[in-house]
């Protein structure tokens, strides 16, 4: 696991050891109501910020994962580090985990915010708070066989894809095929397949296509060695959010006032820049239109 805390808990730090000077001369009485109460998120001194702990991921290349160096880095990293000097209340003390640990870290309590390129899914809405604002979008294209004459979704009628039911792009397939009758694709349902594995099946004509990141594309296909296969134009985009427990309001419409700020001043395009090498909020804004149920 990685953990960084950011200038404002330095501040924080020095603020308290100047109420411990402060106070050295109050009774026990008075000392004690100079306390604040302990609350998630994690309390904070009096007039200083409050501590948020953020979870994010370690091998989700590019959104968040470690380098070389061990150092947790990624479009999410930068996005939080962003967010946290706009957010003069708050304070985020931010660790890298495996996803598993992070669903788990949010449900106990142990972590009040997560940033893990999540969609805001139905089955999530109930249980957890979202900001309004999304912090990224995700496109996607099909990854088909060369000369298969697949070039979007209006070439797939008929034609077979894969996908885990309990995935949100699960569902996103099957309202494509509700708003376009007589053009339905033959969804197949499957659990337990790698992305690798998926691909392998185009290639050798089991399936059709598949559903994936543009971002991760390349790199799965250059580790898999094969060379059969190609990459259509975007056909979905997904919108994703930062997820925080149930009774954080506060702090879910404070990283939303800060997460809009930074898209109308450009700063999100900056960062998408760096990442995908194209601004995805200009690019596909347009096409968040299919939603999962």
């Amino acid at each position: 696991m990685k953990r960084f805390m950011g200038y404002k808990k330095m501040a924080a730090v020095m603020l308290a050891g100047a109420l411990v000077l402060s106070v050295a001369g109050c009774s026990k009485e008075e000392t004690a109501a100079a306390k604040t109460d302990t609350a998630s998120p994690s309390a904070s001194t009096e007039d200083a910020v409050t501590i948020v702990k953020v979870g994010t991921g370690n091998g989700a290349a590019p959104f968040c994962y470690l380098d070389e160096d061990g150092n947790s880095v990624g479009y999410d990293l930068d996005v939080l580090h962003e967010l946290d000097t706009r957010l003069d209340d708050y304070d985020f003390d931010i660790e890298a985990m495996d996803f598993s640990t992070l669903i788990v870290s949010i449900d106990s309590g142990n972590i009040d915010m997560l940033s893990h390129q999540l969609v805001k899914s139905s089955a999530r809405k109930e249980k957890y708070l979202f900001p309004d604002q999304y912090y990224s979008l995700s496109p996607m294209s099909l990854c088909v066989k060369e000369d298969s004459g697949i070039a979007g979704m209006s070439d797939m009628a008929g034609k077979s894809i894969e996908q885990n039911p309990s995935a949100y792009e699960y569902g996103m397939l099957l309202a494509y095929n509700e708003a376009h009758p007589g053009g339905e694709l033959e969804i197949r349902a499957v659990s337990d397949q790698t992305t690798a594995d998926g691909y392998k099946k185009v290639s050798n004509g089991q399936v059709d296509a598949a559903l994936t990141y543009q971002a991760t594309y390349a790199t799965v296909v250059d580790q898999i060695g094969i060379s059969n296969l190609e990459l259509t134009d975007v056909v979905m985009v997904e919108d994703t959010y930062m997820m925080l427990p149930q009774g954080n309001e506060d702090l879910r419409d404070a990283v939303d006032a800060g997460l809009k700020s930074m898209i109308d001043d450009g700063t999100l395009s900056e960062i998408s820049q760096k990442w995908f090498d194209e601004d995805v909020f200009t690019n596909y804004a347009d096409m968040v239109t299919i939603v999962a149920e």
